[in-house]
């Protein structure tokens, strides 16, 4: 089990990829040119001891008490479940099963839960698996600009495993 944690969660979503997600999610082209404007023209002025600096703009990133924030960081994570799925689809990261007790039906597969920035990810003590995940990560970097703090995150061994 990987327990992953994204660094600045709101401080590095990249504006164009998350204007190409909401394209292809289905938001008119309306939608979307409010939301850019409502992410790109605020300002920014900082107290540096005790005065203001001038105002300036961010290039990237969703402001911290905006209420639609975290709407649009859920649907930049709408992408890494995605990836994540499609791994687990193509059998690079296992998951776990769910079936009734007795049946050999799985009603249901879980590769990985998602919590605000934190994300659990269920694979096996396989390292090929570890190698398949952190590749997802550099790639699911790279188009969103997030990124894994992996000083806080963590592998957890569940049950007996060897060469961890």
């Amino acid at each position: 089990m990987c327990k992953l944690h994204v660094e600045k969660a709101y401080d590095h979503v990249n504006w164009n990829f998350l204007m190409y997600v909401l394209k292809r999610m289905g938001f008119g082209d309306r939608w979307r040119s409010w939301i850019k404007q409502c992410i790109s023209l605020t300002t920014f002025a900082v107290l540096v001891n005790g005065s203001p600096t001038d105002f300036f703009s961010a290039s990237r990133c969703l402001r911290q008490g905006d209420p639609l924030s975290p709407l649009l960081f859920l649907l930049v994570m709408e992408v890494f479940s995605r990836m994540i799925e499609a791994a687990s689809n193509a059998g690079l990261i296992s998951g776990f099963s769910l079936s009734r007790p007795g049946s050999d039906v799985v009603e249901m597969k879980i590769s990985h839960l998602l919590f605000a920035d934190h994300t659990i990810v269920f694979c096996d003590n396989d390292c090929e698996q570890i190698v398949n995940l952190r590749c997802i990560l550099i790639w699911f970097q790279a188009v969103s600009g997030l990124r894994i703090n992996l000083a806080k995150s963590s592998i957890l061994s569940v049950g007996f495993v060897d060469n961890i």
